[in-house]
């Protein structure tokens, strides 16, 4: 498949976090074609740092 071509299947692979727009979003990259997406974490699902169990470190 040349890098132009976009695949029919993608297979997501997480390639890390960054911070968008005041926004944490996680990239996505196809393994197959050069396809890539940054999709926002859910806010109902942040936890604050101090409530984690790192914070005790």
């Amino acid at each position: 498949m040349s890098g132009e071509e976009i695949c029919e299947t993608h297979v997501w692979a997480s390639l890390g976090v960054v911070s968008r727009q005041g926004a944490v979003r996680r990239i996505w990259e196809c393994e197959r074609c050069p396809v890539w997406t940054a999709e926002p974490f859910d806010p109902d699902h942040e936890l604050s740092w101090d409530d984690t169990w790192l914070s005790e470190r």
